[in-house]
């Protein structure tokens, strides 16, 4: 088996990487408790909070919480602006072969563009238009309230429960840029 292994393409060694069974189980657990919560909240309330594109989050929220494309700002956001973005391209141009195109397009561009990159966000404008157009209130329910609760537990269980340390990216932003305030204020006293 070793020999086989040696001849194996870099590209395929990860298959033969060793499992981290406790790493997949409080993934998945974590994935289970945030879909499950945005549906507990949706079926008492009566609104749907639920849509596709937060399945693919989970993956990204759980299993890679150390990855930018987790952070809530980019959840939260990139789901907001892909959004709005298909819900203005069915508004304005309407339900065209070619309009699925330009949502996506100019979706994965604004993410670029605003910083708030999240892969499984440029499936909303796709969403959005195989809906027949949705109204502006489908930003709140489910964008907004589904992706917030999403990052919430999200940050919760990343902290509590895998004792990862969920915002640590945020915070080495938050002192970088309380170091450049405290640099600007030394050269304007000059």
């Amino acid at each position: 088996m070793t020999a086989a292994i040696s001849n194996i393409s870099k590209h395929q060694k990860w298959y033969y990487r060793r499992l981290n069974i406790k790493r997949i189980f409080t993934s998945s657990v974590g994935a289970m408790i945030g879909i499950g919560t945005i549906a507990y909240v949706s079926a008492i309330t009566g609104v749907n909070f639920i849509m596709p594109p937060l399945g693919a989050t989970c993956f990204i929220a759980f299993v890679i919480p150390d990855s930018a494309f987790a952070r809530p700002r980019n959840i939260i956001g990139g789901h907001l602006v892909s959004s709005m973005i298909g819900i203005v391209c069915s508004y304005v141009f309407g339900l065209h072969w070619w309009t699925y195109a330009l949502g996506v397009g100019v979706a994965i561009a604004a993410m670029q563009i605003l910083r708030i990159l999240h892969p499984p966000a440029a499936a909303n404008p796709l969403l959005v238009m195989l809906e027949g157009g949705v109204p502006l209130d489908f930003l709140l329910a489910p964008v907004l309230i589904g992706s917030g609760t999403l990052s919430l537990v999200a940050a919760l269980y990343n902290k509590l429960v895998t004792k990862h340390r969920y915002f640590r990216v945020v915070l080495h932003y938050v002192a970088n840029i309380s170091e450049d305030a405290g640099r600007d204020r030394l050269f304007k006293s000059r």
